[in-house]
C-alpha cells in the first residue's frame, strides 16, 4: 500500500496514512521537514498509517529534530500495529521532540460517506473505517471493523444491484455504531454448507462483531440495511447480541 499525505486546513495539521518505509520513508521525511517550517508543533493524523519500519522510525525522527527548538512533531492517533512500534523504538516516553498522543474517547462524530458500489472501492471503505476507528479510540479493534463492514460492502456489490453504498460511522462512549446501507434487492438465499467455501461473508461478520441486524431490501421496498455494533469493552451476555431481523446472500 503507496503512503499517502496532505495537509490538512488546520495550520500546523498534516494527515498520513497507508505503509511508511523503506521504500517511501526520505520522501516522507522531506515533505514533513518542509511542512514544519516556521514556529509551533506540527501534529501528524496518523490514524490512517498502518505501517511503520525502523527507517520509518528514522524519517519521524529526522523531522522532529529539524524541528526542534520551535516545536515538537507530534504523531496522532497511531494505529496499534504503529503505536507498538514506536514503544519498541522507545519514543512514547521520549524526549526527542516527537510526541505520540491519544484522543480521548469519542462523545459523537458521526460521519456518514457515499461509494460507489464497486469492487474497486472496497480498499478505500476499509481505509475509511480504520481511520475513524483511530481517530476514535477503537483502535484495537479495527481488523475487526474493516473486515465486518467490507464483507457487507461487497454483499451489496455482489448481490443487490445497488449503484450506491453508504457507510455511516456512529461512535458513542461504550460502542460504536456502523450502519452499511444500499439502493438494491437481495434475491438469493443464505447458502448451504454444500455450496462450499463461498457465502462465508456473513459469518465473518457476526464473528468480528458484538451485535448485527440485518433488514434485507425486498422488490415493495428496496434498499438492504446492515447495522453492526462493536463494544468497546468486554463482550455482550449470551447470544442476543448476535442477531439479524432477515436472511441475505452472503459474498
Amino acid at each position: 500500500m503507496p503512503i499517502r499525505y496532505g495537509s490538512s486546513e488546520t495550520p500546523r495539521r498534516v494527515s498520513v496514512a497507508g505503509e511508511l518505509d523503506l521504500d517511501n520513508a526520505d520522501e516522507l521525511a522531506g515533505w514533513l521537514e518542509n511542512e514544519g517550517q516556521g514556529e509551533g508543533d506540527l501534529t501528524i493524523d496518523a490514524a490512517g498509517l498502518l505501517f511503520v519500519d525502523s527507517t520509518g522510525v528514522r524519517a519521524l525522527l529526522r523531522a522532529a529534530n529539524a524541528m526542534a527548538g520551535r516545536g515538537r512533531l507530534i504523531v496522532r492517533d497511531p494505529s496499534p500495529s504503529v503505536r507498538r512500534v514506536l514503544e519498541l523504538a522507545g519514543l512514547t516516553h521520549s524526549r526527542t521532540g516527537l510526541v505520540v498522543q491519544e484522543s480521548e474517547p469519542s462523545q459523537g462524530g458521526t460521519e456518514a460517506r457515499s461509494f460507489p458500489a464497486d469492487r474497486t472501492v472496497l480498499q478505500e471503505i476499509r481505509m475509511f473505517i480504520r481511520s475513524r476507528a483511530g481517530v476514535d479510540s477503537f483502535g484495537r479493534w479495527a481488523d475487526n471493523l474493516a473486515l465486518a463492514v467490507s464483507e457487507a460492502c461487497a454483499n451489496a456489490i455482489l448481490h443487490s444491484g445497488t449503484p450506491e453504498i453508504t457507510v455511516t460511522w456512529k461512535p458513542l462512549p461504550d460502542r460504536v455504531e456502523v450502519e452499511v446501507r444500499d439502493e438494491g434487492i437481495f434475491r438469493r438465499a443464505l447458502p448451504s454448507d454444500e455450496d462450499g467455501p463461498a457465502g462465508r461473508g456473513i459469518l465473518l461478520m457476526m464473528s468480528a462483531m458484538d451485535q448485527i441486524t440485518i433488514t434485507c431490501g425486498t422488490d415493495s421496498r428496496p434498499g438492504t440495511v446492515v447495522r453492526m455494533v462493536k463494544l468497546r469493552n468486554g463482550e455482550p451476555q449470551g447470544q442476543e447480541g448476535k442477531t439479524r431481523t432477515s436472511q441475505i446472500p452472503v459474498a
